[in-house]
């Protein structure tokens, strides 16, 4: 499928819900439904923005992106398929003047639209063929890059050098880098989001990141020993296995609320009760690090051709990865075959669950 099929098929399938809402048409500012109906154009200019510098206008006959005279050439030329005719208007005006001479603006539908916004949602999360292989990609590059910086970390560096360092390396690929987060020895035990700070990194490292590219986000954590340490090795196993417990859950459960069951249970199971209440821990993934964030007793439906980013912790340790869930399994996508990392197999029924071990830097 060529990237222009894939977003004929978004046009169509927005264009059914403009028949059904009985309006003139649609209009996407938002830079995660602009990725989305464009299967990967970049509105945005900070990675900061909510809101891009152009947008999506679909009516029952025509699609348009209208964009400010800055960025006009640059999505023309670099970003966008050729899906669409594309309006500029000058970047000292407004976009109501260009909407208002194809459409009556009364009788368009917005994102704040709560009913449009849940359509946008499940569409969303719901990846077409075209884009779980560019996801892909995008695990595979954020994979390499991690792994590839950890292995430059020393336990001299200051967490914000080791921030710049996995920074370098994501970005050299290609990422928009939206998350570093690097916890040292002390920060590990300190803090679930650990800010990158001038404090030595110590005897651990782990960084945990957000990578964007095609606007579909990739969630992963890598932790590495510069000096041994059993206690923490055994506290890392019982969290990679828990995580194990959780992706098993996300292939055979029906919705969400279902999964955290499962969650519960296997924090408790594994002699650590209350861990889960001390951060979220995950949920489904796709053009925002996560589109939508578990629950107790979220009824929300899940289904295959969605992609999951769980990060289960215990105070100290941290497992994260990316994966799609397809009918048979749950695909690992933020992870390099050609890694030299270590991993380790966990088997649940007849399932195995591939999940990062410790680099040993010793």
């Amino acid at each position: 499928m060529t990237r222009e099929e894939d977003v004929s098929k978004k046009i169509a399938l927005v264009r059914q819900y403009i028949d059904k809402r009985q309006v003139d048409g649609v209009l996407l500012s938002k830079i995660d439904n602009f990725a989305w109906i464009t299967s990967g154009a970049r509105s945005y200019i900070t990675l900061n923005d909510t809101h891009g510098c152009a947008s999506i206008l679909i009516t029952k006959e025509d699609a348009y992106v209208i964009s400010k005279n800055i960025e006009t050439q640059r999505l023309q030329n670099e970003e966008l398929p050729d899906n669409f005719t594309i309006l500029e208007y000058p970047w000292f005006s407004n976009i109501e003047n260009v909407i208002e001479k194809i459409a009556n603006p009364k009788q368009l539908l917005y994102e704040n639209d709560e009913e449009f916004s849940d359509f946008l949602l499940n569409a969303r999360i719901r990846l077409s063929t075209y884009n779980m292989e560019r996801y892909k990609k995008v695990g595979i590059e954020t994979a390499y890059a991690l792994e590839r910086s950890i292995n430059m970390i020393n336990p001299s560096m200051t967490e914000i050098e080791a921030g710049a360092v996995v920074s370098s390396e994501l970005i050299k690929r290609g990422l928009d880098a939206i998350l570093v987060l690097v916890f040292g020895d002390e920060g590990r035990s300190l803090y679930r989001h650990n800010l990158p700070r001038n404090v030595k990194i110590g005897n651990k490292c782990i960084v945990s990141v957000n990578t964007k590219m095609y606007g579909l986000i990739i969630s992963a954590t890598r932790t590495a020993l510069f000096f041994p340490d059993k206690k923490f090795e055994a506290q890392y196993k019982k969290n990679i296995e828990i995580d194990a417990e959780i992706l098993h859950a996300t292939l055979k459960e029906n919705s969400i609320g279902d999964v955290f069951s499962k969650i519960e249970n296997a924090y408790m199971s594994y002699g650590y009760k209350n861990e889960w209440m001390l951060h979220h821990q995950g949920g489904i993934a796709g053009y925002n690090g996560r589109e939508i964030i578990a629950v107790p007793g979220l009824s929300f439906e899940i289904g295959d051709n969605m992609a999951f980013a769980w990060n289960p912790t215990i105070t100290g340790t941290k497992s994260e990865d990316t994966y799609i869930r397809t009918p048979n399994n749950m695909e690992l996508i933020s992870m390099d075959n050609n890694t030299t990392w270590p991993y380790t197999e966990i088997k649940i029924e007849e399932y195995v669950y591939k999940r990062p071990g410790i680099l040993k830097l010793f």
